[in-house]
């Protein structure tokens, strides 16, 4: 309202100014010279020359008038104003008085707000606020507040206007800022989520023992996948491994561990597989229909006790 009373104001000043500097410049010219022209060029348009200091009023008037409006719509910048939190709500006081007053509100994503519209205009231009992007349309009764309340859940900058859509204002939501608190708590959830999985990977992770006739062995238990998933055991020594099939799913009706060329048939109970890994890796099993799968994991062959006996007899032949 300030802004547009000052607008009018210096419209009517300048169109005072105006005629006070015209009329002046009439009153100056000397009677009798005006009196001798009418005379002698009777119903003829006489120009009347203003003198330099009234041009020179006129312009300043005038260019103080463009600087005026070109200010009004170019230069003014909205008054932004962060709203505060209070009960987890962050709240702000609006001012409706020839526009909105802050005009930019900087809340923060996934947080409760409430505008509280202060309604001092009887403009009927101001009888309604409107935020398209909330689908909120708001009657503001005079000289009352007024509580709107949303959530944003996105950043961005979200137009609010009159009932006219003259006057506009923003609410410029901003990404939350996490607090010590939540940091510390992603923390130990990662780390719990850390230890989990390394649980899991034992659990779904186990190495084959070796039976006195040196045979690796181990027993795979075909539930809802394969369990454990991996299998470790040592190149150059043979692998007994068993299948105990517990799920009647079609799928798991064979079995296939391509890097040893093995498709096999299981059994409901349970099917035994042997083979001779002799070259360190990683070979995958899986069931027929390649959905759920496992891994054989291969390592480098070690120097066991009965090999070291043997290799020390020969060695003193």
């Amino acid at each position: 309202m300030f802004k547009q009373s000052a607008m009018i104001g210096s419209l009517t000043a300048f169109g005072i100014l105006l005629g006070l500097t015209s009329g002046g410049a009439f009153a100056q010219t000397p009677h009798d010279e005006h009196h001798t022209e009418q005379t002698e060029q009777a119903g003829e348009f006489q120009q009347i020359d203003q003198p330099l200091w009234l041009k020179g009023a006129v312009t300043a008037g005038g260019l103080g008038l463009i600087g005026l409006e070109l200010w009004w719509f170019l230069l003014s910048k909205p008054k932004s104003r962060k709203a505060s939190t209070q009960g987890g709500i962050q709240e702000i006081t609006v001012t409706v008085d020839g526009g909105y007053e802050p005009s930019q509100i900087v809340v923060q994503a996934g947080q409760p707000v409430r505008l509280n519209f202060d309604r001092k205009d009887p403009s009927s231009c101001l009888e309604e606020v409107r935020f398209p992007d909330f689908r909120i349309a708001q009657e503001l009764p005079l000289n009352q507040v007024t509580a709107i309340e949303f959530t944003p859940d996105k950043p961005g900058k979200y137009e609010f206007t009159c009932g006219m859509n003259m006057f506009r204002g923003v609410v410029e939501v901003q990404s939350e800022e996490p607090t010590a608190a939540a940091t510390t708590t992603a923390t130990s959830i990662s780390e719990h989520v850390h230890s989990v999985q390394h649980s899991i990977d034992l659990i779904s992770s186990a190495e084959a023992t070796l039976t006195s006739s040196g045979i690796q062995e181990a027993t795979v238990t075909v539930a809802k996948g394969y369990q454990p998933k991996k299998v470790i055991v040592e190149a150059g020594h043979p692998v007994r491994l068993k299948f105990d099939r517990q799920n009647p799913s079609s799928c798991y009706d064979q079995l296939l561990i391509p890097g040893f060329a093995i498709a096999v048939d299981l059994d409901p109970e349970t099917t035994t597989v042997e083979f001779t890994p002799e070259q360190p890796g990683e070979y995958e099993f899986m069931c027929g229909m390649k959905m759920n799968r496992g891994v054989i994991e291969v390592r480098p062959k070690q120097l066991h006790n009965q090999d070291f006996a043997q290799h020390h007899a020969h060695a003193q032949k």
